[in-house]
């Protein structure tokens, strides 16, 4: 038998969500107002996708056919679903009676008036990224079940912060947190949309507990497409003084970002678009003022990248229009303004939004542009592109530096690192996974770290009986705050093994090695001792105590002390046809700087998918509303995602400049190769056009480059 439920159903559907809290420790924050969300819509929906009635079910197609009989009467209200003119006064109000400007974030640094009065010349562009979703292949999906003997509720979750969703979900139901467990088993992709509290993360283990019955809810594709938090679409309106040599004087910014119907991250976007818009340049006066705007669609959160592809964008693009407005060649109007290495650690004048200056903490990002156009063969495609054009081939080159701030501003991660008696390791962690590689990348740094063998390193995560608490998966964090905590307790735990494997071997403990599961002294590889025999031993030795207690475990907690900064170049060669407006890379170049690489092949992978995601906007990955807010974009006929015959050849070379702000020496390497690629194809596109295209859209299907084309007067209609 089918049910169904609505707002005022259940006592715990009254309470909103919890959305983000107004940002305290951000220092650009003028502004930041909350619009909260019900669980279920009560009177008024504000998006299409919105949930109104939960419908219950013995099994799926039941529950779909229960589904097809709830009939709902709307009446329409205008629809907002421009964040610019949602701005103005006239503009209807997404939420009566409150303003659509729900964030406001300022940064100034020195004179930028007096720059641009004192400029050769101004180059303006605006820029503009469209909205779009992050298409992960797997959608979201909950399972809930509640024991009334113990008073505890189980959720399996395809979510990236299972502790505060146990946090949440204990909140709603009374129940003490321990009460309630979150397993979040291997997602398939998370990338930032499936971090937040949705609807049927409340609604699954409320009814769950109501029903008394075990409930499962699993999203279908459309769902994903019209509820899941959406992502970018921000408008820039750019400035950039600079002298007839090219060197860059002042940038001046106006960012409006549409947020959606409520209220989830609303200036997280706009500040970290501030702090990567001056990217690897030196900016002596820089303005930038962001304002994060509600719309009547989808809500919206960090999508990987989050603020930084839209900072490459704008920059990017503007340093092409300067190029181009003094004869100069792009390569050489990024060297002329680079940092260089020499003034590292490099201050921006930048504040992150934990509060503390930013300090760009090593690399070369000259040595990047050049190996960059090295690898591209930068030189050799320009000699040709004049001949090739003569023949009737329109070649464009491309450029876009780019910086990325990883490691978080939360607090740091949890692990533990324990040694069984029979000499097998677990490695506990407090992020779950979505393809980071983290039962390998953990296993290999605790081995590093505590000298056991690798084949007996079982790392375990996504879980929250696991560690005390976990921060969550997202920001490139992960590796910087997990893999140090992890290296931490992994020392920790040898420490003790030393001390007890030096009264076995009749040593000091300074003259214990351990590796590959054995210990020895010093010098005698040969006469060594399992590490399972020293686990053993350690259960019951009392000269443990002042280092923790008996047994080889230890549990610690990392902090990094600020976000670190990745740094790379990407470079683009394309051809364009002007009689189609098609665009086709023939050569794609990729210099990166993470720091130390914990596993290169997972770097690479890291590294490509970033790539094609970027690429999934250029080859038409947009979100699109008409003008009554009806999604028009809801399968995947109309949102089109790369295809494996979709990614071009790519040259990748990694540069390796460890950082010193943490024991790993690790850089975030998550969202970095996100952001460049529709800066750099949309800067070829322009370059085989002598730069006359206007290109304000990084979405480049031959339909929106032959209009670029025909309204330059390339093309005929």
């Amino acid at each position: 038998m089918s049910r169904v439920f609505l707002a005022d159903d259940l006592p715990g559907l009254a309470e909103p969500l919890p959305a983000a809290r107004a940002d305290r420790t951000n220092p650009y924050v003028r502004l930041d107002t909350p619009r909260s969300q019900l669980p279920l819509a009560r009177g008024e929906v504000r998006y299409v996708g919105e949930p109104i009635a939960a419908v219950i079910g013995p099994d799926p197609y039941q529950a779909a056919d229960a589904a097809e009989l709830v009939r709902i009467e709307y009446e329409p209200w205008p629809a907002v679903v421009d964040a610019e003119a949602a701005m103005t006064a006239a503009s209807p109000a997404v939420h009566e009676g409150a303003s659509n400007v729900v964030g406001h974030v300022v940064k100034v640094i020195g004179d930028v008036d007096r720059a641009f009065a004192a400029a050769d010349v101004v180059v303006e562009d605006h820029p503009s990224h469209g909205r779009v979703t992050s298409m992960a292949i797997e959608t979201r999906g909950l399972c809930a079940a509640f024991d009334p003997v113990t008073g505890s509720m189980t959720v399996w979750a395809a979510h990236q912060a299972p502790y505060h969703l146990r946090s949440v979900v204990a909140a709603r139901l009374g129940l003490p947190a321990e009460s309630v467990r979150v397993i979040a088993p291997d997602t398939g992709g998370g990338f930032g949309p499936k971090e937040g509290i949705y609807p049927e993360d409340v609604l699954v283990p409320l009814l769950a507990h109501h029903l008394g019955r075990p409930v499962k809810w699993i999203q279908t594709r459309t769902e994903f497409l019209s509820s899941s938090h959406q992502a970018r679409q921000q408008a820039h309106h750019a400035r950039l003084a600079a002298t007839h040599a090219g060197r860059v004087l002042g940038l001046d910014v106006r960012i409006v970002k549409d947020v959606g119907a409520y209220h989830y991250f609303s200036v997280h976007e706009p500040t970290n678009t501030i702090n990567h818009l001056p990217s690897q340049y030196k900016v002596p006066a820089f303005r930038a003022e962001g304002f994060a705007v509600v719309t009547n669609k989808t809500p919206s959160a960090p999508y990987r990248g989050a603020g930084r592809p839209e900072a490459i964008l704008v920059v990017e693009r503007l340093l092409d229009r300067l190029a181009a407005k003094l004869g100069l060649d792009p390569a050489e109007v990024r060297a002329r303004n680079q940092i260089a290495p020499a003034e590292m650690p490099y201050r921006p004048g930048l504040v992150y939004r934990d509060g503390v200056p930013v300090s760009y903490d090593g690399g070369d990002y000259p040595l990047e542009l050049s190996r960059a156009l090295d690898l591209l063969d930068y030189a050799g495609w320009r000699k040709r592109q004049a001949d090739l054009r003569a023949d009737g081939r329109r070649i464009g080159l491309g450029i876009a530096g780019y910086l990325e701030a990883g490691g978080s501003v939360r607090p740091g991660e949890w692990a533990t690192v324990k040694v069984d008696d029979r000499g097998h390791v677990e490695v506990l962690i407090g992020v779950s996974g979505s393809g980071q590689g983290h039962e390998t990348v953990f296993a290999q740094v605790c081995a590093e770290y505590l000298g056991a063998a690798f084949d007996d390193i079982r790392v375990r995560g996504g879980d929250t009986t696991l560690v005390p608490y976990g921060y969550g998966t997202g920001a490139s964090r992960v590796a910087v705050n997990t893999g140090n905590a992890v290296a931490v307790a992994a020392a920790d735990v040898k420490v003790k093994a030393c001390r007890v494997a030096s009264r076995l071997l009749e040593c000091a403990p300074d003259d214990v090695r351990i590796e590959d599961g054995r210990a020895f002294v010093v010098g005698t590889p040969g006469r060594a001792i399992p590490l399972a025999q020293v686990a053993r031993v350690a259960l019951s030795d009392r000269g443990l105590v002042e280092l923790g207690g008996p047994g080889l475990w230890a549990t610690k907690f990392y902090s990094p002390p600020t976000v670190t900064w990745s740094s790379g170049v990407h470079a683009a060669v394309v051809e364009v046809d002007v009689e189609t407006g098609r665009v086709v890379i023939l050569r794609y170049a990729i210099v990166h700087d993470c720091g130390r690489q914990l596993h290169p092949v997972i770097v690479d992978g890291q590294i490509v998918g970033g790539f094609a995601q970027g690429l999934g906007v250029v080859l038409g990955e947009h979100v699109v509303h008409d003008d009554h807010g009806q999604l028009l974009t809801n399968t995947l006929m109309d949102y089109p995602i790369p295809r494996a015959d979709d990614m071009p050849p790519l040259v990748m070379e990694h540069l390796q400049f460890a950082t010193d702000h943490n024991p790993l020496g690790v850089r975030g390497v998550g969202e970095g190769a996100t952001g460049p690629p529709t800066a750099a194809i949309a800067n070829a596109v322009a370059d085989a056009f002598e730069g006359r295209l206007d290109i304000t859209s990084p979405v480049l299907t031959p339909h929106r480059v032959y209009t670029l084309l025909r309204d330059a007067g390339f093309a005929l209609d």
